[in-house]
């Protein structure tokens, strides 16, 4: 199997706005206009009434882990493809890998299955987001 990745063709710029609209989905995702109130409750959590502890670094660190999620979709992706291709490949990577870990992880800690298609979903719809930029704007 010949599989090479030129990382050297990633185009950072890019993968960062697909980043920050990835978190910007998230931050829609899990608000009260969404699902943020049946998320809450799966997780026995009462919206307003406890802040987050760490607040800074959670949200750091999530960025810094989806900006590699964007990074890696770039690496498969490549240069020159479109928007739909992206929108594919990040959708079938979620599916094939985030869907099928989150899910197992999940199971075993037994999380209820309102909690596990919230944040399963959420992770399907940015990841085809962030292909769909990455491969529209490459």
């Amino acid at each position: 199997m010949d599989f090479t990745i030129n990382f050297g063709a990633i185009n950072l710029l890019i993968v960062f706005g697909a980043t920050v609209a990835a978190n910007l989905l998230g931050g829609i995702w899990y608000s009260p206009l969404l699902f943020g109130k049946p998320w809450a409750a799966a997780n026995n959590i009462k919206l307003g009434e406890q802040g987050m502890q760490n607040a800074p670094f959670t949200f750091v660190t999530a960025f810094v882990l989806q900006l590699f999620a964007a990074s890696m979709i770039a690496a498969l992706l490549g240069p020159n493809s479109s928007g739909g291709e992206g929108a594919q490949l990040g959708t079938l990577v979620a599916f094939s890998f985030v869907l099928t870990a989150m899910g197992i992880t999940n199971l075993f800690e037994r999380r209820s299955l309102t909690l596990i298609l919230i944040n399963v979903s959420f992770h399907v719809v940015a990841f085809g987001l962030m292909g769909f930029i990455i491969g529209e704007w490459s």
